[in-house]
């Protein structure tokens, strides 16, 4: 498997420290029992993960709508064509969105035969898929269908690819009708949104497993069940640190390189992180009946759940005021709002570690460990 850093790194020894400290003190409260463990489980579970890649599914298909209406359309004045190009990028940006939205479920379904890294082969520092694009297009007679995309390179499969082709400058002069690029891109939407159905279809399988810890091999118990959920909660705030800001922002603002940044041909590289943190509020304290804020609660750490809770607010408020990077001009006053944030996201990590050690979760190996 490829050393790549899309998600989600090691967590710290503190957190060990952190749990040997709350084993000694009073304060702390039971932890939380098998059936509060359960409940949350099914909450995040049928009110999170489930959706969230049902409307993964629902927006790469109306992006395929999209992106086949620009391909397929001839004899048409160039406001038409431009028109038809600029709902394509509204259509891809959507669908980025919503993958935004689930990037932190990194187990199960969307991790077998590496399909993560083929919807979204990212950070590409070496520059493999725009290289390993021009060689496809150049490719004579190619059929870019789903058996072409299942046994090409990760690089060429997901919205990356997409995004190179839909956001290119020339990209009104190389999306015409029966080009390679048209060809290239209607299977690559294709190609991602079978990958979604397949996934989604799975999940169907892996609920089942996670909500009958005991009756399979998978899971002892409902608490057990619960880790992959809470890696996905503790996790993905050292990716956003790491990867979505310090890499392409460097040292300084003079050693700043935007084009590193996620998403910067379609101009929504700040969107992502304020979805992604979205998403992990969501898994925080927006689940019902039970919530890893209210066990916080009800383990009597009514600080430690309330401090949390107003990090993810500020932190989400803080980012929708940052102006999204027009493609790789970034300025010096956007690189230092971004900058001034990362301490409270490596304090809202920090907390999390703590609910992790409160709520007895340990997480044990990361799978990214040594890269």
């Amino acid at each position: 498997m490829p050393s790549l850093p899309i998600f989600f790194t090691k967590l710290t020894a503190k957190a060990s420290l952190i749990a040997l400290v709350l084993t000694s003190t009073s304060q702390a409260l039971a932890a939380p029992s098998q059936d509060q463990w359960q409940a949350y489980n099914q909450a995040a579970i049928n009110q999170l993960v489930v959706p969230g890649y049902q409307q993964l599914t629902q927006a790469l298909e109306a992006s395929q709508t999209q992106v086949n209406a620009l391909c397929e359309a001839s004899k048409l004045t160039k406001s038409q064509k431009l028109a038809k190009l600029e709902a394509a990028q509204v259509a891809y940006q959507t669908a980025m969105n919503q993958w935004q939205a689930i990037q932190h479920i990194q187990y199960g379904p969307v991790t077998l035969l590496m399909r993560n890294y083929g919807l979204h082969y990212w950070p590409d520092k070496r520059g493999t898929g725009a290289s390993q694009l021009r060689s496809a297009l150049l490719l004579e007679d190619a059929v870019y269908n789903d058996d072409f995309f299942q046994s090409s390179s990760i690089s060429l499969k997901g919205f990356p690819a997409m995004e190179k082709l839909l956001f290119d400058a020339d990209a009104l002069e190389n999306l015409q009708p029966n080009t390679a690029s048209c060809r290239f891109l209607m299977g690559v939407n294709h190609y991602m949104v079978k990958v979604a159905k397949e996934i989604e279809q799975d999940w169907t399988l892996q609920a089942e497993r996670q909500l009958n810890p005991g009756s399979n091999p998978y899971y002892d118990t409902p608490a057990e069940a619960a880790i992959p959920l809470m890696k996905s909660l503790a996790e993905p705030l050292q990716v956003i640190m790491d990867y979505k800001l310090d890499y392409p922002l460097g040292s300084s603002f003079e050693k700043a390189r935007w084009a590193r940044s996620e998403s910067w041909r379609s101009n929504q590289s700040i969107r992502n992180i304020n979805t992604n943190l979205e998403a992990l509020h969501q898994l925080y304290s927006g689940l019902k009946p039970v919530s890893v804020h209210s066990l916080l609660l009800e383990a009597g750490e009514k600080n430690l759940a309330n401090t949390i809770e107003t990090s993810f607010k500020t932190l989400n408020q803080q980012f929708q005021k940052i102006p999204e990077v027009n493609q790789k001009d970034l300025t010096a006053s956007t690189d230092q709002q971004l900058r001034q944030l990362r301490p409270a996201i490596e304090e809202l990590q920090k907390n999390l570690q703590l609910a992790m050690a409160v709520l007895e979760i340990h997480l044990g190996f990361n799978s990214r460990d040594g890269d």
